[in-house]
């Protein structure tokens, strides 16, 4: 028990000046009239004096001659390679005077077909003329 209250004085007697030295000084205290914002330009330091650090930048250790590895440099110019196009697509139609089979296509190909004004009637309604091969 006398421990106790003899380590419970010591702790009051270290404390006392403590607290006499900070009432004593009203000056000390935590004062922060800047602000510091970092982006990737660098640090900026606003407030009585301002500052600027620079951001860090990778050493470049390549002399300033060098050039670029092989795969990164274009190929020389190539001579123009031959090309041909290939020859148009014929496509055979029929004469065009024989409607007969016009007309026999159309009604094979849809129910509602109308050879008198050649067209027919689609699902949603909407007439449409047929287009057949032999047109």
């Amino acid at each position: 028990m006398f421990d106790l209250r003899l380590a419970l004085l010591a702790g009051l007697l270290a404390a006392a000046p403590l607290a006499e030295a900070v009432a004593a000084s009203p000056s000390l205290g935590p004062v922060n009239t800047q602000s510091t914002i970092c982006d990737y330009r660098g640090c900026f330091g606003f407030g009585p004096q301002q500052w600027h650090r620079p951001a860090y930048v990778q050493p470049n250790y390549r002399p300033p001659n060098a050039a670029g590895p092989k795969y990164y440099q274009p190929p020389g110019a190539l001579p123009p390679r031959l090309t041909y196009d290939p020859p148009p697509v014929q496509r055979v139609r029929p004469s065009a005077d024989d409607r007969s089979r016009h007309v026999e296509w159309c009604r094979n190909e849809y129910r509602s077909y109308n050879p008198r004004t050649d067209r027919f009637v689609t699902y949603e309604g909407i007439y449409k003329t047929c287009r057949s091969p032999y047109r």
